[in-house]
This record gives C-alpha cells, sequence and structure tokens, in this order.
C-alpha cells in the first residue's frame, strides 16, 4: 500500500520555480488560449517546432504578455 507523505503538495504539483504550470505550445493559435491564464501557466515550445516558426511564436507571447520558457532554444542570433 502506498504511504502518506510521499507525494508533493496539490497547491504545489506541476508547478515550476517561477510559480507557472507548463503548458505545450505548437503554434501561435495555442498561445491565445493562455490569454486570460498568463499568471498561471507559462507557454514551452514543444521540440518539433522549426526555427522560424519559434521567433512567431515568441513575438506573439511577447505581444500578450506571455512567459515562453524555453524561448531562446533553437534560435541562432547574430550580434
Amino acid at each position: 500500500m502506498p504511504k502518506i507523505g510521499y507525494g508533493s503538495n496539490r497547491k504545489t504539483r506541476h508547478m515550476m520555480p517561477s510559480g507557472h504550470k507548463a503548458f505545450l505550445v505548437n503554434n501561435t493559435r495555442d498561445l491565445d488560449l493562455l490569454l486570460m491564464h498568463n499568471r498561471t501557466y507559462a507557454a514551452e515550445i514543444a521540440h518539433a517546432v522549426s526555427a522560424r516558426k519559434r521567433v512567431e511564436i515568441v513575438a506573439r507571447a511577447k505581444q500578450l504578455g506571455v512567459k515562453v520558457t524555453n524561448s531562446k532554444a533553437k534560435i541562432a542570433t547574430e550580434s
């Protein structure tokens, strides 16, 4: 039988250190779902999304005020 005490608190379960819960995003339309929940959930871009789409997703998230956890992944910037 499982024993009480080996689980995490229900209020903080699946929560990142920033205080947000992760929401997997594949395109810019998925960001519109987070518009009303931007204080609770943070967008996490899926690993199969191309670099071109990632730039669009990050730009749209900035307009909406949604936090993106892996916004710098696969994006090569020239200085």
